[in-house]
């Protein structure tokens, strides 16, 4: 993947680098964006480039609301570094001017001034570059304009070092029709879809020139597409062989990360028992790593294998382990998980009190994190005790919660 994020960072680089291109249209849809918003931080958190990087990835529901947002996000990058720069005993930037503020104007022209005022605060050593990024646009011929307005700004003498890029579609194009074929606009089509992502992931991953580090992390990736396609043969073989090699290299965290994953692959085609074999040599593993993250995920998947197989007692002790690990770890999702399924297990065996007192915490741990599922679920199973147990006033307690939630 370091290859893959490599690749993105370098067309980026050689866009900021280019003197003759000052817009870049990346054609993105937005499932397939996080590698390059990832790829973009990268370059600013690298302390060797001193360019300024102003991203802006909100909704475009409108010319008027987008710039409005885009101007308050300014002013609050703007009021941080002042504060630094008070800290620090140094001079404060020049504060924006009055007519950011000014709604009564046309959005676009208070945006070309915003990024005359960017340009003027920041040394012209260092170049400036405008991410407009939003993953929906409601309003695409508002959208088209307001790039086209930055386009023709960017023109200016004051901005010559000011670049935008700024996302489009590949599949519905809102930019590129109009912009295509103009001076210093560069198209950029990353093809990161599934597919495009799958194909170059292998290609690397079977590269001698990769590191082998690094083509494992691929192979546990195409693993994971493998399982998404039902392709449960090929996952499995790729997961034997790739713990045969972190179990060669000694690197028992991801030895016991792919053992558990083996153990899914065996759980979702119902191969209960080999499912619970991988689990266990899973957790054993992780518990001498003395990961807790590790051993609370793995012990709620081998609760699981055990009381598929009808192995109630032994699904609750890992149950309980899980429970009191999410607990310790402020992993509260996972604690009401695991209550859920401890009040599932007694039920199970006849134990109708002890499954309750699991669902009632479980209910009130869901209402404090406003978590609605797990709230619903075990509400539902609550209901359903009640009702059993001839506890009407708590039946009709769970029934008007549940309606309130519907």
């Amino acid at each position: 993947m370091k290859s893959i994020i490599g690749e993105i960072q370098a067309s980026f680089e050689n866009f900021i680098d280019d003197d003759s291109a000052n817009v870049l249209l990346v054609c993105c849809e937005p499932e397939h964006s996080p590698l390059l918003l990832k790829s973009i931080d990268a370059i600013e958190q690298n302390p060797e480039n001193d360019d300024v990087f102003l991203t802006f990835g909100h909704q475009f529901t409108s010319s008027d609301v987008y710039i409005s947002e885009l101007l308050a996000a300014v002013r609050q990058q703007v009021a941080q570094v002042n504060e630094e720069l008070t800290k620090r005993g140094d001079s404060q930037l020049v504060p924006p001017p009055p007519e950011l503020e000014d709604e009564s104007q046309p959005p676009g022209a208070r945006l070309a001034k915003a990024l005359q005022y960017v340009r003027s605060i920041v040394p012209q050593t260092r170049r400036v570059i405008w991410i407009i990024y939003p993953l929906e646009v409601d309003e695409p011929a508002q959208y088209l304009d307001i790039v086209d307005l930055i386009y023709s700004q960017l023109e200016e003498p004051l901005l010559q070092t000011t670049k935008l890029i700024v996302r489009d579609s590949e599949t519905s194009p809102m930019l590129t029709p109009s912009l295509e074929d103009q001076a210093r606009v560069t198209i950029y089509r990353p093809e990161l879809d599934p597919a495009s992502l799958e194909k170059k992931l292998t290609e690397k991953a079977n590269d001698p020139r990769v590191p082998t580090d690094e083509q494992a992390q691929m192979h546990m990736m195409l693993a994971g597409m493998d399982v998404a396609n039902q392709r449960f043969d090929r996952a499995l073989a790729r997961n034997q062989e790739l713990l045969g090699y972190f179990s060669h290299t000694g690197q028992k965290h991801h030895q016991s990360i792919v053992l558990n994953n083996i153990g899914d692959l065996h759980y979702v085609q119902r191969r209960f028992v080999e499912a619970q074999s991988f689990y266990q040599r899973a957790v054993s593993l992780s518990v001498t790593l003395g990961s807790q993250p590790l051993v609370l995920y793995q012990s709620l998947n081998l609760g699981n294998a055990l009381f598929t197989q009808g192995k109630f007692t032994d699904a609750l002790t890992y149950y309980s382990v899980a429970e009191q690990l999410a607990q310790a770890s402020s992993a509260p999702i996972q604690q009401v998980q695991a209550l859920g399924q401890t009040g599932v297990t007694n039920y199970e065996l006849g134990k109708l009190n002890e499954a309750g007192e699991a669902w009632e915490k479980a209910v009130e741990l869901s209402r404090k994190l406003q978590y609605e599922d797990g709230l619903r679920t075990n509400l539902e199973r609550l209901e359903k005790l009640y009702d059993e147990l001839g506890d009407q006033s708590k039946f009709e307690a769970c029934e008007g919660e549940l309606a309130s939630l519907s």
